[in-house]
């Protein structure tokens, strides 16, 4: 039977149009041109096989028009094909026997939280507006998928027959965004695979559905201070007077630092921003967390904490209207009163519009940029804060006349005149081994850098944002050779290995020369490759930052750079910490979170030599008092307002954060900031609304902290501590479990017979890292190893036992057991290592056969099981027999390893409730840092 796509007569009745989408074939799969309803991108098929248990990604990609080749490791090959009728074709070559299945991906717009729906032939569920307590909307069979707008604008998506569908939410994970993934069986004769995207209206036909009001709120909501009518603009020019009038700032110096400070701290005066470690404290031993205090020093000579606030001015609260012109209350005409509140640049001007400045407009006469400045510079000192951040235009006169200190961003983007490209698929990170590269970063320091040389408001400079350096081990060696990175790569691994057999066989691939390397996509799949690539990680990193550096200076000798602006698992890595610090003065973490890690920031600020950090962008948002979604969401204004009084003031306390950033000024508007279209960012992430009005419960716990901040930095007072548990982190004491030598023979039957009598770990039900309770979910477990398996025998006390119907790498997410183990480098923090291990084992048993899948391993080992129900049925016994070559680990009595294990919980055998944790975090799959200890004992 050939698995092509089946088409349903019912289709157009639901959502009506003719192949409306633009579907076009880039490096990163499918795009598809929604209009309104959003763009998606539909991600390259990921080849599956089940015994063993291997997923294959593109190594090799080759796109022409509407057309892709994909290359795969062991010879697979996928050929993609657009026709005109939205017709995606998925053509197989040369695939393993043992390929079975594919996957594709899509992230939804979150916008669709605001009314839009979703269905699966035909089954009409809305996505939630608040987070759900489970996050898997849909798991099961379909046929077609859908997605429906507020508008009732919808886009189709026709699948393979027998294909599996999932929808997800995934605030579970902190990333405010929906998720859609399908799994299509491949036929015994690999024909080819079929999908088909429509666009257009669902039934009904568009609806007019007004979304925002007249003044950019949201119109489906209310809360307390929103703004009904203009009178009440009108009337804030005078109130908000005596209101940020009523704040008692602290005495300070001309540029915001504590007056007699330097002198006290014995602090240089040197006319520009700069660090200093505190001469009264020594330097620790290597390898320890040092008692320190570093100074970030103002030009006058004395003691600043920046307190910067990012995007400082319009910009996030401009959205684009052209398209969907009829969710808006109101709209002007662009010539008129309010043509200022249209984006100032002419690519985008007719097409996004400010609300906020519409309201500046009505509040004040005029949306003029120097009093715009002026006013909020006035307003943020007397909430405490002192300088701008990331992102933020301030007019120069403005900075000077009111002796505002800011952040400046080093010209390495696409975008200005010179044009520095990033590599393919590495975000924010260009090729240091590209000449036109070296050339464009010289010519653009001097045009952009050398102005700004002498000013001493300047702080400093961050190289870029939220860069994705961790992927580029993976994406260097699947690039071509016009690419001058990867060509490097190759000219490293030829001077390593001097001859391709050597190559190939610590690779496990096949060439016939290294030239040929240079257009191969390579798959790092051994231990050796992956050693491999971390050496050029090191080898690009360090000549990426040294050339920043070593250009910069020429140009300007005064200022500070303040590091990459990294996302947490990006920082995580000892060798790029070690290779910024020794190029940048600051190395800066956009750090979101709700509890602080002081154990991460400490290790963060030890792996970098000992360089002092900043946060350099956080909020939290309130959904419920704002009518805008958000990321990071709290239950008030106010606990906005004693989360950020946690936050910085624990951060300060430890001695090496010498800054932090709030992201943003302004709430970004109500339908998403403009520069992403219809996939725009719409959070309640601002110091101010729509209306101009300061989020007042927030603020005022704000200024509480920053008004009083030298006091925290100078041990006059202990930090704040919000007291919920949300906000504390739950990292504890590393706990080691010995596992005696097994007696003899064991046999997996779910009893102890023939196990030593060592007494049983627990996990009680108070090790919840994952959802709110473990309502009745608890465990023991015991270890027990001979000289080829690891066993495990737990008993799991669940009231809902067995709940699990996944396969693969998805039987984490409901009834099992993760078991972690780590056997290099113990004491190492931070990421997984290559040879670090994450073994799934579930205790649901479809069609009766027991399911296990290791992460990370190339082919997936064979693993002894087990599972048993209660007789209660209420729990379960599950055993199981690792063997010690899936872990890569020779066993011998007194060897020591990282481990640990989890617990998660199904009420329904689809989505996880909860999780527990012997000894670590929620954290533990991609952070080995609170992983416990395991002993192999005679």
């Amino acid at each position: 039977m050939r698995y092509i796509l089946a088409f349903l007569g019912t289709l157009l009745a639901v959502c009506s149009i003719a192949h409306g989408a633009a579907i076009t074939v880039h490096d990163d799969g499918v795009h598809i041109e929604g209009g309104s309803l959003g763009n998606f991108v539909l991600s390259y098929p990921v080849l599956i096989s089940e015994k063993p248990n291997q997923e294959l990604k593109p190594v090799e990609k080759n796109v022409a028009g509407a057309h892709a080749t994909l290359k795969y490791d062991r010879g697979a090959q996928v050929e993609v094909s657009i026709a005109d009728n939205g017709e995606i074709t998925l053509g197989f070559k040369g695939l393993p026997a043992n390929i079975q299945k594919f996957k594709a991906e899509m992230l939804l717009p979150f916008d669709l939280a605001q009314g839009g729906k979703w269905r699966v032939d035909g089954k009409e569920q809305p996505f939630p507006a608040q987070k759900p307590p489970k996050p898997h909307l849909y798991q099961g069979q379909g046929k077609t998928f859908q997605v429906v707008n507020l508008e009732n604008r919808c886009l189709s998506l026709t699948v393979p027959d027998w294909s599996f569908l999932e929808v997800q939410d995934n605030r579970e994970w902190n990333w405010k965004v929906f998720f859609f993934r399908l799994t299509a069986p491949l036929t015994a004769d690999r024909q080819p695979a079929r999908l088909r995207v429509t666009l257009g209206a669902a039934e009904g036909g568009v609806k007019s559905v007004v979304l925002v009001d007249e003044f950019g709120q949201d119109a489906q909501s209310d809360w307390p201070g929103k703004v009904k009518k203009i009178e009440e603009l009108k009337a804030d020019v005078e109130s908000e007077k005596a209101y940020y009038a009523g704040f008692k700032a602290p005495q300070l110096d001309s540029f915001g630092g504590l007056p007699g400070s330097g002198a006290k701290l014995g602090l240089k005066k040197t006319g520009f921003f700069h660090v200093e470690r505190s001469a009264a404290v020594p330097a620790a031993p290597a390898g320890e967390t040092p008692a320190v205090r570093w100074h970030l020093v103002d030009p006058e000579g004395n003691l600043f904490f920046h307190l910067g606030v990012c995007s400082f001015g319009p910009s996030e609260d401009y959205t684009y209207v052209k398209g969907r012109e009829r969710v808006y209350a109101w709209l002007p005409p662009y010539e008129g009163e309010f043509h200022a509140a249209f984006h100032p640049q002419p690519f985008w001007s007719r097409d996004s519009f400010s609300f906020y400045l519409a309201n500046v407009i009505r509040k004040y006469g005029s949306a003029d940029p120097e009093a715009f400045a002026a006013r909020m510079i006035e307003r943020v000192r007397a909430l405490g804060f002192n300088s701008g951040g990331a992102f933020s235009g301030i007019p120069q006169a403005q900075r000077e006349q009111a002796r505002f200190p800011y952040v400046g961003g080093l010209p390495i983007n696409p975008w200005n005149e010179f044009k520095i490209e990033s590599l393919p698929g590495v975000r924010e990170t260009f090729d240091p081994f590209d000449d036109k590269n070296r050339e464009n970063l010289d010519k653009a320091f001097a045009k952009n850098v050398t102005p700004a040389a002498s000013d001493p408001l300047l702080i400093g400079y961050f190289l870029c944002n939220e860069p994705a350096h961790e992927d580029l081990v993976r994406v260097i060696p699947t690039l071509k050779g016009h690419v001058a990175a990867k060509k490097r790569l190759v000219q490293m691994l030829q001077e390593k290995y001097k001859t391709i057999e050597a190559f190939c066989q610590a690779w496990g691939v096949q060439a016939a020369s290294f030239e040929q390397l240079n257009d191969t996509g390579l798959a790092v799949k051994t231990q050796a490759a992956a050693g491999d690539m971390k050496e050029y990680e090191a080898l690009f990193f360090d000549a990426s930052h040294k050339l920043i550096r070593d250009t910069f200076r020429k140009y300007d000798a005064n200022h500070i750079l303040l590091g990459d602006r990294w996302q947490p698992q990006t920082a995580n890595n000892e060798q790029l910490c070690r290779i910024v610090g020794q190029y940048c003065e600051v190395v800066s973490v956009n750090y979101y979170t709700y509890g602080l890690d002081a154990e991460y920031l400490k290790r963060i600020y030890r792996w970098s030599g000992g360089r002092p950090m900043f946060l350099s962008e956080f909020h939290w948002c309130c959904p419920k008092e704002s009518g805008l979604p958000g990321g990071k969401e709290v239950a008030s204004q106010q606990e906005r307002g004693l989360a950020y009084r946690n936050y910085v003031e624990q951060a300060a306390a430890l001695g090496f954060v010498a800054g932090i950033e709030w992201f943003t000024l302004l709430d970004q508007a109500r339908t998403g900031r403009f520069f992403e279209r219809y996939n725009g960012e719409n959070s309640n992430c601002g110091l101010f609304s729509v209306s101009d009005r300061p989020w007042k419960a927030m603020a005022e716990e704000m200024a509480r902290t920053n008004h009083g901040i030298y006091d925290v930095l100078l041990g006059g007072r202990p930090p704040f501590k919000y007291d919920n548990p949300r906000f504390q982190d739950s990292g504890g004491a590393r706990k080691v479990v010995a596992a005696p030598r097994a007696p003899g023979a064991i046999k997996l039957d779910c009893t102890a017979a023939g196990w030593p009598g060592n007494p049983p770990e627990t996990i009680s039900s108070q090790r919840v890292v994952e959802g709110a309770a473990a309502e009745g979910l608890e465990a023991a477990f015991r270890l027990c190893w001979d000289d080829e398996n690891l066993y495990l025998l737990a008993q799991v006390q669940d009231p809902t036992p067995m709940r699990n119907e996944h396969t693969g790498d998805s039987l984490w997410s409901a009834d099992g057991l993760e078991l972690f183990i780590g056997s290099e480098k113990l004491d190492q923090p931070g990421g997984l290592l290559f040879s670090d291990r994450q073994i799934l084992l579930s205790a649901g048993k479809p069609g009766g056969q027991c399911q296990s899948f290791v992460a990370r391993a190339a082919e997936q080992p064979r693993i002894g099981m087990d599972v048993q129900p209660g007789v209660d049925g209420k729990s379960y016994t599950l055993e199981a027999a690792i063997p010690w070559s899936a872990l890569g680990v020779k066993p011998e009595a007194g060897r020591e390893l990282l481990f640990d294990l989890g617990v998660d919980d199904s009420t329904d055998g689809k989505a996880r409730r909860c999780q527990l944790m012997w000894n670590g975090t929620a954290r533990n799959s991609g952070d080995r840092t609170h992983w416990g200890r395991l002993r192999l004992n005679q």
